[in-house]
């Protein structure tokens, strides 16, 4: 089947069922990510894999635009006013569900053995491999809910900051987990320093590559007057991209990267609030539409079934340590009330960098015996978290009095 007749198709059907969600008082993505499951070849077959596997530059790009803008709201004034405020909440959203998630699904194998088809060792492997991936959210869900419903305030800009940096400490307390699982599960080649420092040179490479290269975006457009739109345009789409593309030859983070190339034009870039609008007006429909279509694609509902009580489990330990981790650490910093009640709702989405992280370890043969296992958890709490997490982000946002009135 034509690659671009498949993809003009899921951009029509995705739009028609993004506007019917508007209508119904839903996100618009629920309808994008609902064409992607329903045309993904685990559904009803309608694209085989070869075809799906071929639109992945497709999600990169998109997901770099989507990184991008989310760094474009971590400006230093704001930084500066959350101060410890913010710090406290990340650390703790961040720490909460990864914990709860190691603790209940590692101690579970070993108070009730025959709750899982694998020894406890090797419940206790899958436990540190799977509890640095409820840490991370997904920022792209969030900031679409927002564009849609052109949300603003304290708990808007605190989901935004929190769900921007908390992929950093996803990757951190990844590379720590995934060397503590390989030393369990027999691999003497491992250990916990070369994991810090490669966790440290994936965070820092990425940070220090986004800054250069955004620098890099100011030097070019000074030298060739750049001034026009549609000029604009090809430059920072062409930095975005080659941004994204230099981390992954370098194997550093690549949404780290593009958040950071973001977040130095926003704070050292003369012409940042023309740079962004034309982002927000030129491509930002496109890229949501695009990327929650194809990710969609991605998601295997059949893998529900087979883990359904790994998935329930992961969900609800995850939630939990959200509401309970953000709560906590707000109160912690003295935030203001409705930034105590509401920012867990927007931290709820999670796809992107989880899923692959998990295809990752699942290409690993060390970790073989439970990969299958693993992968199914994370594919099917990615269903639930990516088409729950945009409900609970604008019940959320409602919530707290923060959406444009004419979209509640």
């Amino acid at each position: 089947m034509n690659i671009l007749f498949v993809i003009g198709l899921l951009l029509i059907v995705g739009y028609s069922l993004g506007f019917l969600a508007d209508k119904a008082g839903l996100p618009r993505i629920i309808g994008y990510i609902a064409t992607g499951i329903l045309f993904s070849p685990h559904t009803f077959g309608f694209l085989e894999n070869d075809m799906v596997i071929g639109t992945e530059p497709l999600i990169d790009v998109s997901l770099a635009f989507i990184a991008f803008e989310v760094g474009g709201s971590l400006k230093l004034d704001k930084l500066k006013n959350f101060g410890s405020m913010l710090s406290r909440i990340l650390l703790l959203e961040s720490l909460f569900p990864f914990f709860l998630v190691l603790i209940f699904l590692g101690g579970g194998g070993f108070v009730f053995p025959g709750l899982f088809p694998m020894d406890s060792q090797w419940v206790l492997i899958l436990a540190l491999l799977i509890a640095p991936l409820a840490s991370p959210t997904d920022p792209s869900a969030t900031i679409a809910v927002m564009h849609q419903y052109k949300a603003k305030g304290k708990v808007s800009d605190t989901i935004m900051e929190v769900a921007a940096l908390d992929d950093a400490m996803g990757v951190f307390l990844f590379s720590i987990s995934v060397t503590v699982a390989s030393i369990i599960a027999g691999n003497s080649d491992s250990n916990i320093g070369d994991s810090i420092f490669q966790a440290v040179y994936k965070i820092l490479g990425a940070i220090l590559i986004g800054g250069l290269l955004g620098w890099l975006t100011g030097l070019i457009s000074g030298l060739f007057d750049i001034n026009s739109e549609g000029q604009w345009i090809v430059v920072l789409s062409a930095f975005i991209i080659l941004t994204f593309g230099v981390s992954r030859l370098l194997n550093l983070d690549e949404l780290l990267a593009a958040m950071a190339m973001g977040a130095f034009i926003t704070n050292f870039n003369k012409q940042s609030n023309f740079l962004f609008k034309i982002i927000e007006r030129y491509t930002e429909d496109l890229i949501f539409l695009l990327f929650f279509i194809l990710s969609g694609l991605h998601l295997d509902i059949s893998s529900i079934p087979a883990a359904f009580y790994l998935i329930a489990a992961f969900v609800v330990l995850r939630i939990t340590g959200k509401y309970f981790g953000s709560r906590i650490g707000a109160a912690w910093a003295g935030a203001p009330n409705e930034v105590r009640k509401y920012t867990a709702g927007g931290l709820i989405p999670q796809g992107g960098i989880v899923i692959g992280l998990a295809l990752l370890i699942s290409k690993d043969p060390q970790f073989s015996a439970i990969s299958d296992t693993l992968l199914a958890t994370v594919m099917g709490s990615a269903v639930f978290h990516e088409i729950i997490g945009p409900l609970t982000a604008i019940r959320a946002l409602k919530k707290a009095g923060e959406t444009n009135k004419t979209n509640q």
